[in-house]
């Protein structure tokens, strides 16, 4: 996994947050909010983004 850095190439999604949990390819879990993979973590429903460690 590619990490990211303030003003870095690659902005962080919902798929890399350690509370995601994936449905199939293209969505998710995130605390009872079905999202998909590729949002930008700026847009989480749950406002709670963490990052994967």
């Amino acid at each position: 996994m590619k990490s990211w850095v303030e003003g870095g190439e690659k902005t962080p999604t919902c798929k890399d947050c350690k509370f995601y949990k994936p449905i199939d390819e293209n969505k998710g879990d995130c605390f009872g909010h079905e999202v998909m993979a590729k949002m930008p973590a700026e847009k989480c429903p749950a406002k709670s983004f963490q990052p994967r460690k």
